[in-house]
């Protein structure tokens, strides 16, 4: 099996993400509902839309966080 380097730009970006915040995937917002253990390979997000509630699962590597909000969320969690 081979050992996976991860880079460290991929690990803190991932890891400053907390379940419940919004991030932003393909741009749209999402609530980040889970993700997968960090050595799993190609890591997968679990995200809900924020606008309709719809539930999906996308590579946790193209997700972005979204800064601070301006505004209040959406929808409620």
């Amino acid at each position: 099996m081979a050992n996976r380097q991860i880079p460290a730009d991929d690990v803190s970006r991932t890891a400053a993400m907390n379940i419940g915040e919004i991030v932003l995937y393909d741009g749209r917002r999402y609530y980040l509902r889970g993700l997968d253990p960090m050595g799993v390979p190609q890591r997968q997000a679990f995200l809900e839309d924020a606008l309709t509630g719809e539930a999906c699962a996308v590579p946790a590597d193209d997700l972005e966080l979204e800064p601070p909000p301006d505004s209040p969320p959406l929808r409620r969690v």
